[in-house]
């Protein structure tokens, strides 16, 4: 019988070692009652294609040779990519210098360069320019529980 909460929970454990073996981080696991089997990691140095093949090869054998799926089931496994909310504490240290965007819980939105994180907050720094010229610098401390969602944002 198919069961999400137990094949999340396996994925979980069979691939704790195997990503850490291989400098990786489990972000997200998604199984939905259709069969469909979502897997998204990542890395200090950004993850390639090879790597969710690889990954992609080692949990399907695992689920099929322990008849955890059936015959009909769809796993993918990729990055979760750009403009996806963070959803573990590694996230926040691969993206310190980089630029952020953060929602707030009451809907205030705020972006800069995520200065630091110490697993209960962040320290955003923001630049306000006026006719292109830096006129304020400001570093704000916002608590993680004032936080609803963080993202890398896309940029062109």
């Amino acid at each position: 019988m198919f069961s999400e909460e137990r094949i999340e929970k396996e994925i979980k454990e069979v691939l704790e070692s195997y990503l850490k073996e291989r400098e990786l981080f489990l972000v997200e696991v998604k199984v939905s009652a259709t069969a469909k089997i979502g897997v998204f990691v990542d890395g200090m140095q950004n993850i390639v294609i090879s790597q969710c093949a690889e990954i992609s090869r080692f949990l399907e054998k695992h689920l099929e040779d322990n008849h955890l799926v059936g015959e009909k089931y769809t796993l993918e496994v990729s990055s979760p990519g750009m403009g996806t909310p963070f959803r573990v504490p590694q996230q926040y240290i691969k993206s310190l210098g980089k630029e952020v965007e953060v929602l707030l819980s009451d809907g205030i939105k705020k972006e800069g360069i995520l200065k630091d994180y110490d697993g209960n907050s962040i320290q955003l720094y923001q630049e306000k320019m006026l006719k292109k010229k830096v006129v304020e610098q400001i570093e704000e401390k916002i608590l993680l529980e004032n936080i609803k969602s963080i993202i890398r944002p896309i940029k062109f």
